[in-house]
Protein backbone atom coordinates (compact mmCIF):
# COMPACT_ATOMS: atom_id res chain seq x y z
CA UNK A 1 0.00 0.00 0.00
CA UNK A 2 2.62 2.43 1.39
CA UNK A 3 4.12 1.42 -2.49
CA UNK A 4 1.10 2.89 -4.21
CA UNK A 5 0.88 6.20 -2.26
CA UNK A 6 4.67 6.84 -3.34
CA UNK A 7 3.63 6.53 -6.71
CA UNK A 8 0.33 8.41 -6.95
CA UNK A 9 2.35 11.18 -4.96
CA UNK A 10 5.85 11.25 -7.12
CA UNK A 11 3.16 11.61 -10.06
CA UNK A 12 1.64 14.61 -8.67
CA UNK A 13 5.33 15.89 -7.57
CA UNK A 14 6.01 15.58 -11.49
CA UNK A 15 2.89 17.35 -12.63
CA UNK A 16 3.33 20.28 -10.19
CA UNK A 17 6.85 21.03 -11.29
CA UNK A 18 8.54 24.49 -12.38
CA UNK A 19 6.19 26.59 -14.57
CA UNK A 20 7.29 28.40 -17.59
CA UNK A 21 6.14 31.89 -17.80
CA UNK A 22 6.52 34.74 -21.03
CA UNK A 23 5.98 38.07 -22.09
CA UNK A 24 3.77 39.74 -24.80
CA UNK A 25 4.71 42.74 -26.94
CA UNK A 26 2.03 44.67 -29.35
CA UNK A 27 2.94 45.18 -33.01
CA UNK A 28 1.43 48.45 -33.73
CA UNK A 29 0.46 48.38 -37.47
CA UNK A 30 1.58 52.31 -37.84
CA UNK A 31 -0.02 54.86 -38.74
CA UNK A 32 -3.31 52.77 -38.62
CA UNK A 33 -2.74 51.66 -34.84
CA UNK A 34 -0.88 53.28 -31.49
CA UNK A 35 0.70 51.55 -28.70
CA UNK A 36 0.01 53.51 -25.46
CA UNK A 37 1.54 52.04 -22.00
CA UNK A 38 0.63 52.00 -18.83
CA UNK A 39 2.55 50.10 -16.09
CA UNK A 40 4.73 48.73 -18.31
CA UNK A 41 1.80 46.82 -20.59
CA UNK A 42 1.67 48.62 -23.89
CA UNK A 43 -1.74 48.71 -25.72
CA UNK A 44 -2.65 48.34 -30.01
CA UNK A 45 -4.80 51.08 -30.26
CA UNK A 46 -6.97 51.76 -33.60
CA UNK A 47 -9.87 54.54 -34.58
CA UNK A 48 -11.35 55.55 -37.36
CA UNK A 49 -14.90 57.26 -38.52
CA UNK A 50 -16.90 53.98 -37.33
CA UNK A 51 -15.41 52.32 -34.01
CA UNK A 52 -12.35 52.27 -31.65
CA UNK A 53 -10.57 48.95 -30.83
CA UNK A 54 -7.83 48.47 -28.22
CA UNK A 55 -6.06 45.40 -27.14
CA UNK A 56 -3.51 44.74 -24.04
CA UNK A 57 -1.67 41.21 -22.57
CA UNK A 58 -4.10 41.27 -19.39
CA UNK A 59 -1.04 40.33 -17.68
CA UNK A 60 2.45 41.50 -17.42
CA UNK A 61 3.67 37.72 -17.42
CA UNK A 62 1.62 34.49 -17.95
CA UNK A 63 2.15 31.19 -18.54
CA UNK A 64 2.42 29.95 -22.43
CA UNK A 65 -0.73 27.77 -22.21
CA UNK A 66 -3.94 29.60 -22.37
CA UNK A 67 -3.10 33.59 -22.98
CA UNK A 68 -5.44 36.06 -21.88
CA UNK A 69 -5.85 39.21 -23.40
CA UNK A 70 -7.88 42.38 -23.02
CA UNK A 71 -10.12 44.15 -25.61
CA UNK A 72 -12.43 47.18 -25.87
CA UNK A 73 -15.00 48.36 -28.21
CA UNK A 74 -16.27 51.30 -28.85
CA UNK A 75 -19.32 52.13 -31.31
CA UNK A 76 -19.09 55.24 -33.04
CA UNK A 77 -21.18 54.39 -35.79
CA UNK A 78 -24.83 55.73 -35.75
CA UNK A 79 -26.57 52.05 -34.95
CA UNK A 80 -26.02 49.52 -32.54
CA UNK A 81 -23.66 46.39 -32.69
CA UNK A 82 -23.44 42.95 -31.20
CA UNK A 83 -20.04 42.28 -30.20
CA UNK A 84 -19.07 38.73 -28.82
CA UNK A 85 -16.18 36.50 -29.17
CA UNK A 86 -17.72 35.53 -32.59
CA UNK A 87 -16.33 38.90 -33.53
CA UNK A 88 -12.87 37.89 -33.39
CA UNK A 89 -10.34 35.31 -34.70
CA UNK A 90 -7.14 34.29 -33.03
CA UNK A 91 -3.64 32.61 -34.55
CA UNK A 92 -0.97 31.25 -33.04
CA UNK A 93 2.27 30.91 -35.46
CA UNK A 94 -0.52 31.01 -38.07
CA UNK A 95 -2.40 28.34 -36.85
CA UNK A 96 -6.16 29.19 -36.29
CA UNK A 97 -6.49 28.73 -32.06
CA UNK A 98 -10.05 28.72 -30.69
CA UNK A 99 -11.35 31.55 -28.01
CA UNK A 100 -13.57 30.46 -24.87
CA UNK A 101 -16.73 31.62 -24.21
CA UNK A 102 -17.75 31.89 -20.69
CA UNK A 103 -20.00 28.35 -20.93
CA UNK A 104 -17.20 26.71 -22.00
CA UNK A 105 -14.72 27.92 -19.19
CA UNK A 106 -16.87 27.50 -16.41
CA UNK A 107 -18.09 23.51 -17.93
CA UNK A 108 -14.04 23.24 -17.69
CA UNK A 109 -13.09 24.67 -14.23
CA UNK A 110 -15.82 22.51 -12.68
CA UNK A 111 -14.54 19.36 -14.62
CA UNK A 112 -11.00 20.26 -13.36
CA UNK A 113 -12.32 20.60 -9.96
CA UNK A 114 -14.21 17.40 -9.96
CA UNK A 115 -11.37 15.92 -11.59
CA UNK A 116 -8.58 16.90 -8.83
CA UNK A 117 -11.14 16.08 -5.80
CA UNK A 118 -11.24 12.27 -6.57
CA UNK A 119 -7.87 12.20 -7.20
CA UNK A 120 -7.48 14.02 -3.52
CA UNK A 121 -9.98 11.27 -2.04
CA UNK A 122 -8.13 8.15 -3.26
CA UNK A 123 -4.62 8.90 -2.54
CA UNK A 124 -5.94 10.96 0.74
CA UNK A 125 -7.67 7.56 1.35
CA UNK A 126 -4.45 5.42 0.68
CA UNK A 127 -2.44 7.54 2.97
CA UNK A 128 -5.42 7.05 5.70
CA UNK A 129 -5.28 3.13 5.20
CA UNK A 130 -1.28 2.93 5.27
CA UNK A 131 -1.34 5.51 8.56
CA UNK A 132 -4.15 3.65 10.07
CA UNK A 133 -2.62 0.13 9.28
CA UNK A 134 1.11 1.47 10.98
CA UNK A 135 -0.52 2.70 14.02
CA UNK A 136 -2.74 0.50 14.75
CA UNK A 137 -0.13 -3.06 14.02
CA UNK A 138 3.34 -1.97 16.16
CA UNK A 139 6.18 -4.16 16.97
CA UNK A 140 8.03 -4.24 20.35
CA UNK A 141 11.50 -6.10 20.48
CA UNK A 142 13.43 -7.00 23.54
CA UNK A 143 17.25 -8.12 23.42
CA UNK A 144 18.59 -10.30 26.73
CA UNK A 145 21.74 -11.78 27.69
CA UNK A 146 23.14 -13.42 30.46
CA UNK A 147 24.69 -17.09 31.50
CA UNK A 148 23.70 -20.39 32.89
CA UNK A 149 26.55 -22.14 35.71
CA UNK A 150 26.37 -25.85 35.09
CA UNK A 151 28.35 -28.93 35.81
CA UNK A 152 30.27 -28.53 32.46
CA UNK A 153 30.49 -24.91 33.13
CA UNK A 154 29.35 -21.52 32.20
CA UNK A 155 26.60 -21.48 29.71
CA UNK A 156 26.00 -18.08 27.78
CA UNK A 157 22.39 -16.85 26.93
CA UNK A 158 21.57 -14.25 24.58
CA UNK A 159 18.55 -13.60 21.72
CA UNK A 160 16.14 -11.06 21.08
CA UNK A 161 12.41 -11.14 21.67
CA UNK A 162 9.12 -9.90 19.38
CA UNK A 163 5.69 -8.93 19.72
CA UNK A 164 3.33 -7.29 17.59
CA UNK A 165 0.20 -5.71 19.15
CA UNK A 166 -2.63 -4.71 17.51
CA UNK A 167 -4.22 -1.36 18.70
CA UNK A 168 -7.22 -0.56 17.06
CA UNK A 169 -8.17 2.61 18.55
CA UNK A 170 -4.62 3.78 17.67
CA UNK A 171 -4.98 3.33 13.67
CA UNK A 172 -8.58 4.60 14.00
CA UNK A 173 -7.21 8.37 15.30
CA UNK A 174 -4.41 8.22 12.74
CA UNK A 175 -6.48 7.41 9.78
CA UNK A 176 -8.89 10.10 10.98
CA UNK A 177 -6.18 12.86 10.88
CA UNK A 178 -5.32 11.53 7.16
CA UNK A 179 -9.24 12.24 6.00
CA UNK A 180 -9.31 15.69 7.76
CA UNK A 181 -6.25 16.61 5.75
CA UNK A 182 -7.73 15.16 2.53
CA UNK A 183 -11.00 16.97 3.63
CA UNK A 184 -9.41 20.41 3.63
CA UNK A 185 -7.48 19.57 0.74
CA UNK A 186 -10.91 18.89 -1.22
CA UNK A 187 -12.44 21.90 0.22
CA UNK A 188 -9.35 24.12 -1.00
CA UNK A 189 -10.12 22.96 -4.45
CA UNK A 190 -13.64 24.16 -4.19
CA UNK A 191 -12.11 27.47 -3.13
CA UNK A 192 -10.06 27.50 -6.09
CA UNK A 193 -12.87 26.80 -8.62
CA UNK A 194 -15.00 29.49 -6.98
CA UNK A 195 -12.25 32.06 -7.94
CA UNK A 196 -11.89 30.45 -11.31
CA UNK A 197 -15.30 30.92 -12.23
CA UNK A 198 -15.59 34.63 -10.70
CA UNK A 199 -12.25 35.49 -13.05
CA UNK A 200 -14.25 33.70 -15.75
CA UNK A 201 -17.06 36.82 -15.72
CA UNK A 202 -14.54 38.91 -17.32
CA UNK A 203 -14.62 37.09 -20.41
CA UNK A 204 -16.10 39.14 -23.72
CA UNK A 205 -19.92 38.19 -23.36
CA UNK A 206 -22.28 38.84 -25.97
CA UNK A 207 -23.02 42.56 -25.89
CA UNK A 208 -25.39 45.24 -28.17
CA UNK A 209 -23.00 47.92 -28.23
CA UNK A 210 -25.18 51.34 -28.34
CA UNK A 211 -23.55 54.35 -30.45
CA UNK A 212 -21.12 56.35 -28.71
CA UNK A 213 -20.90 53.13 -26.03
CA UNK A 214 -18.22 50.58 -25.57
CA UNK A 215 -17.54 47.32 -23.89
CA UNK A 216 -14.82 45.60 -23.07
CA UNK A 217 -13.86 41.55 -21.88
CA UNK A 218 -10.99 38.90 -21.92
CA UNK A 219 -10.25 37.03 -24.54
CA UNK A 220 -9.03 33.02 -23.03
CA UNK A 221 -7.34 31.25 -26.00
CA UNK A 222 -7.97 27.56 -25.95
CA UNK A 223 -5.39 24.77 -26.41
CA UNK A 224 -2.60 27.42 -26.72
CA UNK A 225 0.59 28.03 -26.78
CA UNK A 226 3.74 25.59 -25.94
CA UNK A 227 6.61 26.79 -23.54
CA UNK A 228 9.10 26.46 -26.82
CA UNK A 229 10.33 29.91 -28.31
CA UNK A 230 10.70 30.17 -32.26
CA UNK A 231 11.12 33.22 -34.56
CA UNK A 232 7.63 33.42 -35.27
CA UNK A 233 5.97 33.43 -31.72
CA UNK A 234 3.41 35.75 -32.89
CA UNK A 235 -0.69 35.59 -31.63
CA UNK A 236 -2.63 37.61 -33.84
CA UNK A 237 -5.87 38.82 -33.69
CA UNK A 238 -8.81 40.06 -36.57
CA UNK A 239 -11.94 41.54 -35.06
CA UNK A 240 -14.57 41.99 -37.63
CA UNK A 241 -17.21 44.79 -36.49
CA UNK A 242 -19.42 47.46 -38.68
CA UNK A 243 -17.74 45.66 -41.95
CA UNK A 244 -14.26 46.52 -41.23
CA UNK A 245 -11.70 43.86 -40.01
CA UNK A 246 -8.77 45.16 -37.89
CA UNK A 247 -5.47 43.26 -37.07
CA UNK A 248 -3.84 42.99 -34.04
CA UNK A 249 -0.55 41.61 -32.93
CA UNK A 250 1.48 40.22 -30.09
CA UNK A 251 4.77 38.78 -30.06
CA UNK A 252 6.05 36.82 -27.56
CA UNK A 253 9.48 38.45 -25.72
CA UNK A 254 10.21 36.42 -22.98
CA UNK A 255 10.27 33.10 -22.43
CA UNK A 256 11.56 32.38 -18.71
CA UNK A 257 11.45 29.56 -16.10
CA UNK A 258 10.72 29.64 -12.62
Amino acid sequence: MKRKIAVVMAAAVAMSGCSTMVTYSGKANAPVQTIKYTQGVGSVIEKNEVQEIFMYPTFKMQGPTMPTFTIGYANNAGEPVNFTTDNVKAYFRGQPVPIYTYTERVAEIKSEKQSQQIALAIVGGLAAGAAAYGASHRTYQSNYNGYVAGRGGVTSLYGANTVRVYDPLAGIVAGAAVGGATGLGIQQLEFNAQNQEQAANSILQANTVDPLHMVSGELILKGCCDPYAQANDTIRFEVTANGKTSVFEFERTKVASR
